[in-house]
């Protein structure tokens, strides 16, 4: 078990700078107001995460990138968020972001793992 705790650490840690990085220089590239970083970030650690579960990865793997690097990289609450933000002010986008959102992280879920079974 504190092998385990030590991986998703090391991970968790990774993932959460990489989302930082990531998200800022998205931000810093486009002008508008949609949060297109969460959605690409959300979207891109969806697509590793099946990829991970495709290719059939080992426990110490799944610990440090599964639980690790992608539950601290992708985020539920910055999406929460930013989905009520865009209700309240664009009622339309809002919805486009919500429904966008679980359907782009269910395709690039399912993408990853297809990935994953062909290197496996």
């Amino acid at each position: 078990m504190g092998v385990n705790l030590i991986l998703i650490a090391f991970g968790g840690s990774l993932g959460a700078i990489g989302r930082f990085l990531m998200a800022n220089a998205i931000k810093n590239w486009s002008t508008s107001s949609f949060p297109k970083a969460t959605l690409f970030i959300n979207a891109l650690g969806s697509m590793l995460l099946g990829l991970l579960i495709g290719n059939g990865s080992g426990e110490d793997t799944m610990f440090f990138l599964g639980v690790g690097f992608c539950g601290s990289f992708t985020t539920f609450s910055t999406f929460n968020w930013e989905t009520l933000k865009l209700l309240q002010d664009n009622l339309k986008w809002g919805l486009i972001y919500f429904f966008g959102s679980y359907i782009i992280g269910l395709g690039f879920g399912v993408a990853g793992y297809m990935i994953g079974l062909v290197f496996k």
